[in-house]
Parts: C-alpha cells; structure tokens; sequence
C-alpha cells in the first residue's frame, strides 16, 4: 500500500516538463497553457527612482485574449518577482475578473488587491491598461475607464524584480491565453494616452510607443522564432521563453490557508489516506493486539512518513508543489481510518486503556 500511494502520489513522475508557452501562428504573440512560464533572467528596476517606501508611478499595457479558466482559482499573467513570497506585484485573472495585488506583510492575508469584475471575457481580445500613482490606481479596457482606486497606492520598492508572465514565480498558478504585446512604464499615463496607445495597439502601430517618455519595456513578440523576445525601448531588456518548464521560487512545505477553491483537493488528500490507515491499523492488530492505542500511533507515523516522502520529492517535480496542507491531510486521513478500523473492532467510541 505504501508503494502504491507513492506511485499515485507521484504520478506521472515528469521531473523535465517541456514549456507549454508557443508562439502564435497566424500573427505576432504567445500563447500560454498550463506548464508555462515566460520570464526574465536578470531582475530590473522598473520604477524612475525614489524612496522605496514611496508611492511609485508606473503603467501596464497588455494586448491578450484569455482563454478558459476554472472559476475556482486564481492565474497570474504577469508578476514582478522581487525574491519574497507572494511576489511584489501580481496582475492576474479570477474568473472574469481583472485584479492587481500587491504584497503587504501588515495585512493579515499577507498583502492587498483591487480590480474590476467583468473584464475578461473567453476568447475576446482587449488592451488593458492599468496605471498605478500616488493618487491611486486606475484601470482602462480598450481605451475606456472601468475603475479608480484612489486609496490603492505601491510602494516604490515592489517594483524591484524580474518580469514574469504567464504564470506564479513559484508555478502555482497559469494563466491560459494568448498575450499579443506588453508595455510597462515608469509613469502613470493620463487618460488621453490610454486612449492613443490603444488606437497603436489595435492598428498594430505599437512599435510607435517606442519613443514615448518613461517606456520602461515594449515586447511585441513578433520574433517568429527562438526563446527569446526582445525589448524594443531603450533598456533592450529580453525575455526568457524556456524549453523546460521551470519555476523559479520552489517552495517546500508551503503552508497556505484552505478556501473554497481547495475543498477538494482537501477531501481527496484525506480521503486518500483513509483506506490505508484503516487496512494497516487492522494488520497491525493482528501483529499486536495488546496495544490498541500505540498501534493508532504507529500507523499514524508511518502515513505521515509516507506522505512527508512524497511531499519532500515534489520539490523536484515541476509541475507539483509541495504542501504542508497535503501533509496535514494525508495525516489526518490516516488518523482517521486507523480510528474506524479500531472502533469496528472494539465496538465502543471512545479508546480502551491500555
């Protein structure tokens, strides 16, 4: 039984899972699924300057259709990756929403988020722009205003990191779409240039935005071929499109809090166990039949040893996270399937002595 929850746990046991991010065919773009990463290399400083504790000011211009999403979770499409965990900065997708968080220890979620519902539309294409200022943050769709957040401001700081796109730094969440072109500046436009840009964007003029002040990166993905994509402003940054899929901030024994998009991954986990804590529970019985209670014990350790080995290996795995809840879970799924193999036997609902 211990083999074979290694072998399910482990499954399909891929340690070189290829890069599921292509370039588009019929036009200049990328096109992201599940096991996918594009990012930079090198960490950069994306702001003008100033205290890091300051409110920065900087835009983000995407050009993307998005694809089909679970309404159950939440996918990054792009993250500056500053080494901390969750990421400085996360522009990214829950269903049909549009959201930008920003890591803040001080919250006791770990950090903040805004963003506007109904953006986001299956297979649609649009530019989004969100400009983000001491006065607050803003969001555009297709050159037009959707919604101010005048107390929602970023420090200076969070925009220290690598360029990431299409998914987590630390893997967990991918974005399904295909993203035509990006721009990040090191201002805040007005609502005049939103509507300019867009009007580049959309009669594909974008090489245009090259000579526009405070342009930080302009990708257009419209290499054709090869694993890099190249900025077209001055900072001549480049992008990373590897043929392995890779995550860059691999955690062990992450502990996150359970919400509604985890109840079933938390069932199956204890559900999962259960079998084997009761069928080694009543083996152990026979073995030792005095020693009810540290018979419990016993089978207890050996799942959550189980359960540690396989949690320990998935660091190597790139497409698993190794988790702290599925150890808990996979524990207390034994627990309890060592407990309901005792209490059929005993017949009572409470421990014997022993």
């Amino acid at each position: 039984m211990a083999a074979g929850l290694l072998t399910v746990g482990l499954w399909p046991f891929a340690f070189r899972v290829p890069n599921r991010v292509g370039r588009l065919k019929d036009r200049a773009g990328l096109s992201f699924q599940p096991d996918g990463i594009v990012y930079e290399p090198e960490p950069a400083d994306w702001s003008a300057g100033g205290e890091p504790d300051e409110p920065m000011a900087f835009t983000l211009e995407l050009w993307l259709e998005p694809g089909q999403v679970p309404p159950t979770d939440l996918f990054d499409i792009l993250s500056i990756d500053d080494g901390g965990f969750p990421s400085g900065i996360v522009l990214f997708q829950w269903k049909t929403e549009l959201l930008l968080r920003v890591r803040d220890h001080a919250r006791r979620r770990g950090f903040r988020e805004v963003g506007p519902g109904g953006v986001l539309a299956n297979r649609t294409p649009c530019c989004i722009t969100v400009t983000v200022a001491p006065s607050g943050t803003t969001f555009y769709s297709n050159g037009s205003l959707l919604k101010n957040y005048p107390d929602f401001k970023v420090p200076n700081s969070r925009l220290n990191g690598r360029l990431v796109l299409g998914n987590a730094a630390a893997g967990k969440h991918p974005w399904v779409g295909n993203l035509f072109g990006l721009a990040i500046f090191n201002r805040a436009l007005d609502a005049s240039e939103v509507v300019q840009n867009y009007k580049l964007w959309t009669n594909h003029q974008a090489e245009r935005l090259g000579t526009e002040s405070g342009l930080a990166a302009l990708y257009l993905f419209n290499e054709g071929e090869g694993q890099w994509a190249h900025d077209l402003s001055p900072n001549r940054h480049r992008l990373l499109i590897p043929e392995r899929y890779e995550v860059l901030q691999k955690r062990v024994l992450e502990l996150d809090p359970i919400g509604l998009s985890d109840l079933d991954d938390t069932a199956i986990n204890i559900l999962g166990f259960l079998p084997f804590g009761f069928i080694v529970y009543r083996y152990r019985r026979l073995a030792k039949p005095d020693g009810r209670f540290r018979n419990v014990v016993w089978v207890v350790c050996l799942g959550a040893i189980i359960s540690l080995t396989i949690e320990l290996t998935q660091v190597w795995l790139p497409n698993r996270t190794s988790s702290t809840n599925d150890l808990i879970c996979n524990t207390l799924g034994t627990f309890l399937g060592a407990l309901l193999a005792r209490k059929l036997q005993t017949g009572k609902t409470g421990f014997e002595k022993i």
